[in-house]
């Protein structure tokens, strides 16, 4: 049986792409609403770090894509960890993409209407 590692983001960027090595950080809002229990709405933003290896990739992505933006992206999750200042062992979570495209979804007023 084949497994599979497959994470799908669409959101918007919340600052200007930031280089990491021969990388790319973006950090992506994306937001959820909802109805509690007495009936009102909610709402709640997630913040994702979406980290683009590829070298060409990790470029355009520099070059093209600012604050605001709409992404989608296709990603994996990896698991890691390193030694801290202190020697104490460091668990990370990283969000890898593979696949990262900017949308045409217009203003954010416009997304909304």
């Amino acid at each position: 049986m084949r497994t599979t590692n497959l994470f799908i983001l669409r959101g918007r960027v919340g600052q200007a792409p930031k280089a990491f090595n021969k990388a790319a950080k973006i950090s992506v809002a994306t937001d959820r609403a909802w109805t509690d229990g007495k009936g009102e709405r909610r709402e709640e933003t997630d913040w994702v770090t979406v980290t683009i290896l590829n070298e060409k990739s990790a470029e355009w992505a520099l070059s093209n894509v600012a604050k605001g933006d709409a992404v989608y992206a296709e990603c994996r999750i990896a698991d890691g960890s390193y030694k801290g200042k202190d020697g104490e062992t460091v668990y990370t979570t990283d969000i890898i993409a593979s696949v990262f495209h900017k949308l045409d979804l217009g203003t954010r007023d416009d997304a909304a209407a």
